[in-house]
């Protein structure tokens, strides 16, 4: 299983590399307009720092769904499922492989943001300034009382909602490659079938708010049920996944 997770692992090296050179490259920029003095290079860092968070966290969710396709639109298919390993450890792998990349450029972004906050503070000499100026900020964003249980709300709901996105691109892919193998359509019918599941699950979370209030709900409008709803469909999205491969594409 390791093995097989090492394998994936390294098919996204180079994403990961482009990732990490860029966002050094914007470290940099924002630590030398704190040295420097400059309003202007500070400001336009921060503003590619926000705006690469953003178009990167919507690429990793999706790059190893591309990977995935891109494996049984090739012949690598073929060396995948010959492995002497079952097609839950293959798909296992690719899974863990894909939370790994998520984790990793949590990582990154954490690390980056650790490093630019040690700059304004340095700066500014005056950490409780620059954290109520972060809480009137949020207070601002959010409309109410700014709580830092919020932050921990948001992680879990970008995680869960990360993991349904892979999940459901692995079952799309799986279902396009199996129906139409060798068309050169397979991508579309991949794409159709994702946003097609993905309007079916989001039915079902309208049914699940339907059901008593357990523990009240966040910031966010979740309960319990709710979060339960997208771990019991990420697991089912997982051995529906599973079963499909055994059936169809093992060799």
């Amino acid at each position: 299983m390791l093995k097989l997770v090492k394998y994936e692992w390294k098919k996204q090296r180079t994403s990961r590399m482009i990732i990490l050179g860029l966002l050094v490259a914007g470290i940099i920029a924002f630590w030398g307009g704190i040295l420097f003095k400059s309003d202007t290079v500070t400001v336009l860092s921060l503003a590619f720092l926000y705006t690469f968070a953003v178009l990167v966290l919507f690429y990793t969710g999706v790059e190893s769904v591309l990977v995935f396709n891109r494996d049984l639109r090739t012949k690598q298919s073929y060396m995948l499922f010959m492995v002497p390993k079952s097609i839950w450890a293959i798909l296992g792998a690719k899974f863990i492989s894909a939370i790994l990349q998520m984790l990793f450029v949590f990582a990154l972004f954490f690390a980056a943001g650790s490093l630019n906050l040690m700059a304004a503070v340095w700066r500014s000499g005056n950490i409780d300034a620059l954290v109520h100026a972060f809480e009137n900020l949020m207070r601002t964003l959010t409309e109410e009382n700014f709580d830092w249980m919020i932050l921990v709300e948001a992680a879990l709901i970008l995680f869960l909602a990360w993991v349904l996105i892979i999940l459901i691109g692995f079952l799309a892919v799986i279902l396009a490659r199996t129906v139409l193998v060798k068309s050169r359509f397979a991508g579309l019918f991949a794409l159709i079938l994702f946003f097609l599941i993905n309007v079916a699950v989001e039915w079902g979370y309208r049914f699940s708010d339907l059901l008593p209030n357990v523990g009240g709900s966040g910031h966010f409008g979740w309960d319990i049920w709710n979060i339960l709803y997208y771990i019991i469909v990420c697991g089912g999205l997982f051995l529906v996944s599973g079963w499909l491969a055994d059936r169809k594409l093992s060799v």
